[in-house]
């Protein structure tokens, strides 16, 4: 699965973000474009080596390492999953906050990779421990890991868009915390994998740990998204219209550059029965026909206007479109 961009605009430019990406595209061509010898020599300067750290030397390279990227793919995977998800959580934190939480994530992440190593003496032959204490480490994928795990509990329902293939290839809309909770549960699985001598060359424990770091800071600060605050001052408090109720419709929520589709399987009803409620920031789905009962609150990912556009009802499925505000 490859995430495409996320349907989560945030409130303010993200600057720092740009910044970060700006300064690792930049730190990788200078060295890439002097030469294999140079661009190797590079990654074994300024690599995180987890050996030299546990002497108490280079220790500065906790923090250089997650400027340094082995090949153009892993920088442009890095700076993609950046680009899509880093843009939120500074909007959530502010510039400098966010500043100091990424660049703290790596350093913690490199400190899990290196701690991964010591556990390894215990579950992994010999010539595999020596591999790892000796190869520099190098990537952003830690710090950005920090990034994926404050995103997850920040907009748990966020839009992913992401590019799935099985056999054909298909973009699919999928919420935040099922594609980032399957990501650190595959980066777990892996991660216990490579206990036992069987690696890949990643550093799934960097990711895992840098995971984990984002989590605990966002739970400790108590942290909101910043939009989240404004829906709860700005927006209308609507009664539900239907109660008892006693179904669920199946709900997707489409958001495009200008709009938000709207699709609700609801069988059994006609047109004349639905109800609907619509806010900036949510959406009440509610309809009875005879024992037939639904009732849906929808809390929406980005401000709309409360005015429903080209509503159709046709077999079980209810559509209708919402313009954004931009």
């Amino acid at each position: 699965m490859i995430p495409i961009r996320d349907e989560n605009r945030p409130e303010r430019r993200p600057y720092v973000n740009y910044a970060l990406i700006i300064i690792n595209i930049i730190v990788f061509f200078f060295f890439y474009l002097q030469g294999f010898r140079a661009f190797e020599m590079s990654i074994k300067k300024y690599g995180a080596t987890p050996v030299f750290i546990l002497r108490g030397e280079r220790v500065e390279t906790l923090f250089t390492s997650m400027f340094m990227h082995a090949d153009i793919l892993h920088l442009l995977g890095n700076m993609l999953y950046l680009w899509i998800f880093g843009d939120n959580v500074e909007d959530a934190l502010g510039h400098f906050k966010y500043l100091a939480f990424y660049l703290v994530g790596g350093v913690f992440s490199g400190l899990m990779h290196i701690l991964s190593t010591l556990l390894s003496l215990y579950t992994s032959p010999i010539i595999y421990v020596i591999s790892e204490l000796t190869t520099p480490a190098v990537g952003a994928s830690g710090a950005i890991s920090a990034v994926l795990g404050a995103y997850m509990l920040l907009y748990p329902n966020a839009r992913i868009r992401t590019l799935f293939y099985l056999f054909i290839a298909t973009i699919v809309s999928v919420p935040a915390y099922y594609y980032l909770g399957f990501w650190f549960l595959y980066q777990l699985l892996m991660g216990v994998i490579s206990l036992s001598g069987l690696t890949s060359g990643v550093a799934f424990w960097a990711h895992i740990g840098g995971f984990i770091y984002g989590l605990i800071i966002i739970k400790a600060l108590n942290l909101k998204p910043r939009r989240r605050i404004m829906e709860i001052r700005e927006r209308r408090v609507y009664r539900p219209i239907v109660a008892p109720w006693v179904r669920e419709p199946l709900v997707d929520v489409l958001v495009e550059p200008d709009r938000v589709i709207v699709m609700a399987y609801m069988p059994g009803l006609e047109e004349k029965d639905i109800e609907l409620a619509v806010s900036e920031w949510d959406i009440t789905i509610a309809a009875e026909h005879e024992d037939v009962r639904f009732y849906k609150h929808i809390a929406l990912p980005v401000p709309v206007l409360p005015r429903v556009v080209d509503l159709t009802y046709n077999n079980g499925v209810l559509r209708f479109t919402l313009f954004r505000i931009i």
